[in-house]
């Protein structure tokens, strides 16, 4: 492990990558003080409320950004260093996504009741989805901000509007807006958060035009056809992946009662601390991957699999074995309602073990030129956590919600597992690599 960290600690893309994760971490922890605030202030419902609206938002996104974004962070690099070519591209994108997300935050706003009613059969959402919709537009365009600062490779921007500058806005806002008495607490969360989007945005704004010297009038473009070729396939991808984030809270919500959700999700964001390390390793580990398979190294690419995938286990399992063992006490921390939320915990924390034991997946398959592969293993697992939510959370509940998580997790991690092992000729852990 020792020489994995002293090997790659000098690279540039490593110290980067090491940038990113900790602003995750703050970003993250960030996440956990908004969480805290609404819990222990209006509770469950409310959280609830704001999770099936949250994944409302993040669904309409993708539609609606179309895979713009993700085609900009494709091109930028290729116009660089000429900052008038990326400026003029960034224009169009914003243009673009500007445009659909007006139409879409339309078509939300207008079709809220029929959402509220004929979906999750809970007329009270129709309000809450009418304000969500005023979040669409500067959401979706400062996430078309976020992947050109990644375009840029300015990582830290990158790394501070994806997450951190979201929840440090929607804390300022939601306790101005506590201590103002003016919003009820059920509504408090949504108002910050619609709120605080609208600052990020300007000054991810801000700082974009004063990272690349301002605006520009080159006519110069990329056209919009090349644009939208590159985007489509993109946006299936990062359909496929947010799907399987928000189904479960989706499904809940259409089965089950906001309170439900609530714990549920706070459930799933705890469980999500077991990721930490597995997302800070890969990061480092990603470059390294890509390296020594394309440079036709083998032997050095399985050990560096093996090598991350020590430091992934050793990492991971004491704050599983933590969760595990205070499940209940973490939970109160956020209200004595979300107790009742152990078991699911229990269970997804299972799930996340199976990372634990299997390495960097994603980022293997990824780095070595089979992202179609890890497409199709995740349209797998999607249609099985789908079925599983169906079958299981009339009968069980939010329970039944984290089995078919956790069962589809391990499943992806299991196809994958055989997969690299079938293509590479190896597996991703060593038989003693708990004594190495």
């Amino acid at each position: 492990m020792r020489r994995f960290i002293n090997k790659y600690k000098n690279n540039e893309i490593i110290s980067k990558s090491t940038s990113a994760f900790l602003l995750k971490i703050i970003g993250s922890f960030l996440g956990y003080v908004f969480l805290l605030l609404v819990t222990r202030s209006s509770g469950a419902e409310a959280w609830g409320i704001f999770a099936l609206c949250l994944a409302v938002l993040n669904i309409t996104s993708i539609i609606s950004r179309f895979g713009i974004d993700i085609s900009l962070l494709r091109y930028i690099p290729e116009l660089l260093p000429d900052y008038s070519k990326v400026r003029n591209l960034v224009k169009k994108g914003i243009f673009l996504v500007f445009i659909i997300s007006v139409f879409i935050s339309f078509a939300l706003y207008q079709f809220s009741d029929f959402i509220a009613n004929f979906i999750f059969y809970k007329p009270n959402l129709s309000s809450f989805i009418k304000l969500i919709s005023f979040a669409l537009v500067p959401f979706n365009l400062s996430l078309v901000i976020v992947q050109s600062f990644r375009g840029l490779k300015e990582i830290k921007y990158f790394a501070f509007f994806s997450q951190p500058a979201r929840y440090i806005f929607a804390i300022i806002f939601f306790i101005l807006l506590a201590y103002s008495n003016l919003i009820e607490d059920k509504n408090l969360p949504m108002y910050s958060y619609v709120i605080g989007m609208f600052f990020v945005f300007l000054l991810s704004l801000f700082y974009f035009y004063k990272k690349i010297n301002g605006f520009d009038n080159t006519t110069y473009s990329i056209s919009l056809s090349r644009i939208l070729k590159t985007a489509s396939p993109m946006m299936l991808s990062s359909s496929i992946y947010l799907l399987m984030t928000w189904i479960d809270t989706i499904m809940i919500g259409i089965y089950s009662d906001e309170a439900n959700v609530g714990v549920y999700n706070v459930a799933v964001r705890v469980s999500g601390l077991a990721a930490f390390t597995l997302a800070g390793i890969s990061s480092i580990s990603a470059p390294k991957f890509s390296e020594t398979y394309n440079n036709g190294d083998h032997v050095r690419f399985k050990e560096v699999v093996h090598e991350s995938s020590r430091l992934i286990f050793f990492s991971t399992l004491p704050i599983i074995i933590i969760l595990l063992l205070f499940n209940k006490h973490i939970l109160l921390f956020f209200g004595e309602e979300f107790v009742g939320g152990a078991g699911v915990l229990y269970i997804l924390l299972l799930g996340q073990m199976s990372n634990t034991f299997s390495g960097s997946l994603a980022f293997i398959l990824q780095m070595t030129g089979k992202e179609k592969i890890f497409r199709n293993i995740l349209s797998l697992g999607l249609i099985m956590n789908f079925i599983l939510n169906l079958v299981l959370i009339p009968n069980f509940g939010i329970l039944g919600a984290s089995i078919a998580s956790a069962s589809s997790l391990i499943t992806w991690n299991i196809l994958s597992l055989i997969y690299i092992k079938r293509k590479f000729g190896f597996w991703t852990f060593e038989k003693n690599f708990i004594i190495n």
